[in-house]
């Protein structure tokens, strides 16, 4: 019995620290182009590791939950085959002076594993075809305390934004 409640604990707590659910809602009216990033968020390892997408992602105008067009990415690997716009490779930082590129099927980024289980979604790095309407946002966390999780053009017909609610990360971007 005792067992049983010790891996039943340590299930529970590889959950809580686990990457979570990344969710990009494109509400404009332009194409989205970009990068997604998960981190460490403790300052003491470094914030490390990092893992982002390599290679740009596309998601076109108007995809949203909505419309059953959102991109929703549940872990490094599910979202191969269950993602309307899956990530093939990923580039992992174990630190700040080692890079690997890993296939979204490597067993180092399974669901329970190290890299998935140290790491959350906190940032992004996008494009449109909209010269003005591009950013780099993150969440605060104790690796980016100065970061911006919010970005409008001058003109202010564009937005975006990145936030975590329940442990879900959202980006959202709007056009009007």
């Amino acid at each position: 019995m005792k067992k049983i409640l010790i891996a039943a604990g340590l299930a529970m707590a590889s959950q809580a620290f686990s990457q979570g659910v990344m969710i990009v809602n494109n509400y404009s009216k332009y194409d989205f182009t970009g990068s997604l990033i998960a981190g460490g968020t403790s300052a003491a390892n470094g914030c490390y590791p990092r893992v982002g997408n390599l290679g740009s992602i596309a998601m076109p105008a108007d995809s949203h939950m909505g419309n059953g067009k959102e991109l929703m990415y549940k872990d490094y690997q599910t979202q191969y085959t269950s993602s309307l716009y899956p990530t093939a490779t990923w580039e992992v930082y174990p630190n700040s002076t080692n890079q690997n590129i890993m296939s979204w099927n490597d067993p180092n980024l399974a669901p329970t594993g190290t890299i998935s289980t140290t790491t959350q979604w906190f940032a992004t790095k996008f494009s449109t075809s909209l010269l003005e309407f591009r950013a780099n946002l993150a969440l605060t966390t104790p690796c980016n305390p100065n970061s911006m999780d919010y970005y409008a053009t001058p003109s202010g017909n564009e937005f975006a934004e990145i936030f975590t609610i329940n442990g879900i990360t959202y980006l959202q971007l709007y056009s009007m």
